[in-house]
């Protein structure tokens, strides 16, 4: 059973062994100095700040869940949906069906003869736009990039190297190969695309690949390989946008792309997404309630603010970091782990706020500005505070994050050859 990889969240919450580390220099340091990569302190304040936001977003639903909100704040929550669907949902998934769209071209138009290293930096610009904006997209996974397995097919991690070089092996490339979720998405275009955090050389796709185990790939089968991939990725983003959206003029040739994949992008209702939680309490959505719909944007188990939120702490970040599972990092291969983490906590604050330009607006309806309203400052004053203070602890972690893990466990990454298969049961 392919199982979305990233969701065993609480795997790595066991106890962490004390283990003897190895020193850094500080050239490597991003001006940390060189105790810094030695310090569990940091992961463990991130993890901790974390899990503090998940508790608050868990409080604020359950004062929505418990109220008897009257007509005028029901109402308003309803504004609040919309909001959220009009301005933060779909503007992401726009964004990033542009950016996978323009990755694709600039893919498409490279070959071994011809690629330079600007067309290879280019690529990879493209690739962390794009990545940006599927990572701010994650406190709101409730929908079609769950319902129609779109996360698992584009962002399942670890990258199963072994399984990518038997299919660079196999003599015989081709599309129907591409049916693991472990060796497609961003995930292995990203280790096509970067090496040590940099736009990989030139001289790697002109000639054979350097990576350990990979020498005998040439750049050649790598560069077709992140063709097909990203014709995948870009299919399953217009397929989010679509979903939704819905149907309209601006996007009418992206839903053909997407019905000509044969890919589904409406409700059980026949209703976009978007329309669907609108609609929320009403026959037509599957969503028997509003506080059921509000429930899944703020604090449901899988697709909510709360879900990623805790996925960072417990999974994320304590996978690799507490519990040795240096292979578990995400996004090894172009060092933007960090950025990763933070993103998807701008997502819940994405969320809260009702907007994607990092700050509340009163005249914005949001659940920020619904607590205001009801004089529940302390609530959205409280979440606001830790959403700020899980974004920057994140961001004090040693950066690399792999380098982090790998300095804590005394384990290069490139030598932790497990896969996911090898994780513990939940």
């Amino acid at each position: 059973m392919n199982m979305k990889i990233k969701s065993m969240l609480g795997i790595a919450m066991m106890a962490a062994v004390a283990l003897t580390t190895v020193s850094c220099s500080d050239d490597d340091n991003n001006g940390g100095g060189i105790d810094k990569y030695s310090d569990k302190s940091y992961g463990q304040n991130a993890i901790s700040a974390c899990n503090s936001l998940v508790t608050g977003l868990e409080n604020a639903n359950t004062k929505i869940a418990s109220a008897s909100l009257n007509e005028a704040q029901q109402t308003y929550l309803k504004s609040v949906l919309s909001n959220l669907v009009d301005n933060v949902i779909v503007p992401t998934y726009t964004n990033l069906a542009d950016d996978t769209e323009d990755l694709e071209e600039t893919l498409n138009g490279l070959d071994v003869n011809s690629i330079t290293q600007a067309d290879i930096n280019k690529a990879c610009d493209l690739f962390k736009k794009a990545r940006k904006n599927w990572e701010q997209s994650e406190a709101f996974l409730g929908g079609a990039a769950s319902d129609f397995d779109i996360d698992p097919t584009i962002d399942s991690w670890p990258l199963n190297r072994s399984l990518l070089l038997n299919y660079f092996n196999s003599g015989s490339m081709n599309e129907d190969m591409l049916d693991d979720a472990s060796i497609l998405g961003f995930h292995a275009l990203e280790f096509i695309l970067f090496r040590n955090g940099q736009p990989r050389q030139v001289a790697e796709f002109r000639g054979n690949d350097t990576y350990k185990g990979f020498t005998n790939v040439s750049g050649a089968k790598e560069l077709l390989y992140a063709q097909q991939v990203c014709k995948l990725l870009k299919e399953r983003t217009f397929q989010l946008q679509v979903a939704w959206e819905g149907e309209t003029a601006n996007n009418a040739e992206r839903v053909q792309v997407v019905k000509d994949a044969g890919l589904e992008y409406t409700t059980s209702k026949n209703l976009s997404f978007g329309e669907n939680m609108k609609k929320a309490g009403e026959t037509v959505s599957t969503f028997t309630s509003l506080k059921d719909a509000i429930a899944q944007v703020l604090s449901d188990d899988e697709g909510s603010a709360v879900a990623i939120g805790n996925e960072v702490g417990t999974a994320k970040i304590a996978n690799p970091f507490s519990a040795g599972y240096i292979f578990y990092v995400e996004s090894p291969y172009s060092y933007n782990s960090i950025s990763d983490f933070q993103d998807n906590i701008r997502s819940i604050r994405n969320v809260w706020y009702g907007t994607t330009t990092g700050s509340a607006d009163s005249n914005v309806p949001s659940f920020y500005n619904f607590f205001n309203n009801t004089n529940q400052s302390a609530t959205s004053t409280s979440v606001v505070n830790l959403f700020n203070d899980a974004i920057n602890k994140i961001g004090s972690m040693p950066a690399p994050f792999v380098k982090y893990c790998s300095t804590i466990w005394n384990l290069p990454y490139e030598d932790d050859d497990r896969t996911a298969d090898e994780l513990p049961e939940e």
